[in-house]
């Protein structure tokens, strides 16, 4: 017979007879250890009601014969401060019940929880019920809300291949070889041809808190298909550019255009000059001193020798670009310049101008080059073409494979230089916020003298002009300082992200400057990165 008796109504374990009574156990740490043998051994002993068994008193009939008590499983959850993770810590049962499904629901309820919860993450944590030991305490993620996600742009897919595809993607023929001089009819499109699809904008998800409070998303920037000279939007479909004359496609940021073309076999004395109000393809060579200029693109599948190629679009050599310097002067005969991007085989004794991107497949020798973005000598991914003397006018980043040449030849490298434009306009904004600090000055002593005008109509009057004043250099003050933040911003974008890469060697006789800051490379360098970091240039290897 046990001498432990259990109340299920309230969950209590004790003592069938005072020890007194029975004349066992003798003392508590006997009992306790009886309590350990017990089914009960897993409750909350009483430690003070049975410490007072064991002390003597005329009165223990009257003492408290409860032992141990059953505890059930306690549940709690924590929200973080931003209400998008609930943390649940739950202490095990000591002989008590066990948090079920349903009652941890309801506690997440209570505590307002009602979005993001996972089940799974849910059945796992209280099934560790089971495992862990009486009285042990754990805690788990159960919910998550979940953030906004953001609507994408719209896109623009472009559904045909211009000439510059087709000639830094060449068709292969049967041998094997490929054929620069057949693109003719693979440029050209006819009307109707398809040029470039939109795909719509996305709205983007909402979020969720877990207290089901809805995080807006911010939709995607819905920008129009734009139609431009010889395209017209697709009658029956709202987001198709179609060709609406037949020329050369010419890709644009948000449409496409279609140009007349103009087809030479060379450019030379025969033809004369080439100024076009289109795009030029040249099968053959442009010949020395002869000049090429296009309002779109200018394709040349062989050499420009010493020639002018100008463009408004892209210009692309397949071949190459020759030149040579000029008598007793620094300028090249070979000049090319595009306002888009610019793609040579190689080049030499050249100055080459674009207001984007310069690739160059193979190298530059002893060339004046300028891009507002990407100068890549090589291949794309990885390139491992040459640079060697000249100067790089200016770049956001250069990507090459050599820089410079093992004799020490002097090549000068200028990166970042529109960081000088920027702090000019800097300076400038800074003036300027300096002047309408001034007029505000005046406008205030001019307040105080109108305020003592003896006549109120003229009083009136003039408080009236220096108020609209005051607003103007307000409206002026406030559009000052967005534009001076909106400058240092780009100042500092200009120089976290500009950058030299050269990808086999940097020879000595290399003169770097970034921004303002120059250094000189005396020594032969392996694969290294060039950036300004922190104030001052840095090499990383």
């Amino acid at each position: 017979m046990s001498m432990f008796s259990f109340d299920e109504q309230s969950g209590y374990v004790s003592l069938c007879e005072h020890p007194r009574d029975a004349g066992f156990p003798t003392t508590s740490s006997q009992l306790i250890e009886l309590l350990e043998q017990s089914a009960y051994a897993c409750y909350e002993y009483i430690d003070a009601n049975i410490g007072k068994l064991f002390i003597p008193s005329s009165q223990y009939q009257n003492q408290s014969l409860v032992v141990a008590k059953a505890v059930d499983a306690h549940l709690e959850v924590k929200v973080d401060a931003k209400n998008m993770v609930v943390e649940a810590s739950l202490t095990t049962a000591r002989g008590g019940k066990i948090v079920s499904m349903d009652m941890a629901q309801e506690v997440l309820a209570e505590a307002g929880v009602i979005k993001g919860i996972s089940l799974r993450a849910l059945d796992t944590f209280l099934g560790q019920q089971f495992k862990q030991p009486p009285g042990a305490h754990y805690t788990a993620i159960v919910a998550h809300g979940r953030m906004p996600k953001e609507g994408t742009d719209a896109k623009f897919v472009r559904l045909c291949s211009t000439a510059q595809d087709r000639v830094l993607s060449p068709q292969a023929t049967s041998g094997g070889k490929v054929d620069m001089r057949n693109l003719g009819a693979i440029i050209t499109v006819k009307p109707g041809t398809p040029l470039m699809q939109r795909v719509p904008a996305t709205p983007g998800e909402d979020g969720f808190t877990v207290f089901g409070d809805v995080m807006p998303a911010k939709p995607g920037k819905d920008l129009p298909l734009e139609p431009f000279e010889g395209t017209r939007i697709d009658p029956n479909n709202s987001d198709m550019l179609i060709a609406d004359a037949k020329g050369v496609p010419v890709a644009l940021p948000r449409g496409m255009r279609v140009d007349d073309v103009l087809c030479f076999h060379h450019v030379d004395v025969s033809t004369g000059h080439v100024e076009f109000d289109g795009s030029v393809i040249i099968s053959g060579d442009v010949k020395d001193g002869m000049r090429v200029k296009a309002t779109g693109d200018i394709t040349v599948l062989g050499f420009v020798e010493s020639a002018t190629i100008e463009s408004k679009s892209e210009v692309t050599v397949m071949l190459g670009a020759v030149g040579r310097k000029r008598e007793n002067v620094e300028n090249f005969t070979c000049n090319i310049t595009a306002s888009r991007t610019i793609s040579v085989g190689y080049a030499q004794y050249c100055h080459i101008k674009t207001e984007q991107d310069l690739f160059i497949e193979r190298q530059a020798l002893h060339c004046d080059l300028s891009a507002r973005r990407l100068i890549r000598v090589g291949k794309a991914n990885n390139p491992r073409g040459k640079i060697i003397g000249g100067n790089i006018l200016d770049a956001m980043r250069i990507e090459t494979g050599e820089l410079g040449a093992p004799s020490g030849t002097k090549t000068r490298v200028f990166i970042a230089q529109y960081w000088h434009d920027l702090r000019q306009k800097q300076q400038q904004i800074n003036d300027f916020e300096k002047l309408l600090a001034t007029k505000a000055a005046a406008l205030q002593q001019a307040r105080k003298k109108a305020n003592k005008i003896p006549d109120p109509a003229q009083r009136a009057h003039y408080i009236k002009k220096i108020t609209a004043s005051e607003q103007q250099i307000k409206i002026k003050t406030a559009s000052t300082k967005k534009k001076k933040h909106l400058v240092k911003i780009k100042i500092a974008r200009l120089l976290a992200t500009s950058r030299l890469k050269v990808n086999e060697l940097m020879h000595p006789g290399v003169e770097l400057k970034i921004a303002q800051e120059s250094k000189q490379f005396s020594r032969i360098y392996p694969p290294n990165m060039v950036r300004f970091f922190e104030g001052k240039i840095t090499q990383s290897f």
